[in-house]
């Protein structure tokens, strides 16, 4: 089912970028560490990572790329792939964000998912996201929060719970960033925080939970 939803979302993708509403922004990261919900992609180790982001209107959608840590005995490119498409319903009151998301590696042992989700938002900068993982039969719940402390210095900051249908392994995670903007370098970001998780294999009935607190900086440049 991944691929299938993959091909049609690149698809959807591409038809938004060429419709002549359709606004694109382009995002080079370098960050010390690839953290996916608290959990490392790249073994602690630095990742290059590459965004297109597209916006027509209320729909949306991007193709994003990062190096990851392969198993052993692994062929392929180790690059993972996310592909997702999404669609703002906004009311008078309230909006209702839903969006399909697939999670996919360029090497053939990678662990592979697709996700959707429903969400709201408080105000411009505070979100309140469901993701319902369907080859993990998993639930994660996330708040996120944007606080600009002047017009250079922003503080991100997320809160999630992940939840298992068949395990009673759940996991939170938290994360914690603070950024600054550079406008006179054209969108230039450079970040600094930390993230945790109270279990760094949820999911898998572990009796022992291993936490983890990791330290991650970067930048971030915007085209």
């Amino acid at each position: 089912m991944n691929r299938y939803l993959q091909t049609t979302l690149l698809s959807l993708c591409i038809l938004l970028s060429h419709s002549a509403l359709a606004k694109t922004d382009y995002v080079l990261t370098v960050t010390s560490d690839y953290l996916f919900r608290g959990i490392t992609q790249t073994d602690h180790s630095p990742a290059l990572q590459w965004g297109a982001y597209i916006n027509n209107g209320n729909a949306y959608g991007s193709v994003w790329f990062s190096n990851e840590d392969t198993p052993a005995g692994a062929e392929g490119l180790p690059v993972e792939m996310d592909v997702r498409f999404g669609y703002n319903h906004v009311f008078k009151r309230f909006n209702i964000d839903t969006e399909v998301l697939t999670y996919n590696t360029l090497y053939d042992t990678g662990a592979e998912e697709t996700e959707f989700k429903i969400g709201t938002s408080f105000s411009k900068h505070t979100h309140l996201n469901v993701y319902r993982g369907i080859k993990l039969k998993s639930w994660f719940s996330e708040l996120t929060m944007r606080h600009y402390l002047d017009k250079r210095v922003f503080l991100d900051s997320r809160l999630g719970l992940w939840m298992f249908d068949e395990q009673s392994d759940d996991a939170l995670h938290g994360r914690i960033i603070l950024g600054m903007t550079f406008p006179e370098f054209k969108g230039l970001d450079i970040f600094a925080g930390f993230d945790f998780i109270s279990d760094e294999t949820p999911g898998n009935d572990n009796s022992n939970d291993d936490e983890n607190l990791s330290f991650v900086f970067g930048l971030n440049k915007r085209f």
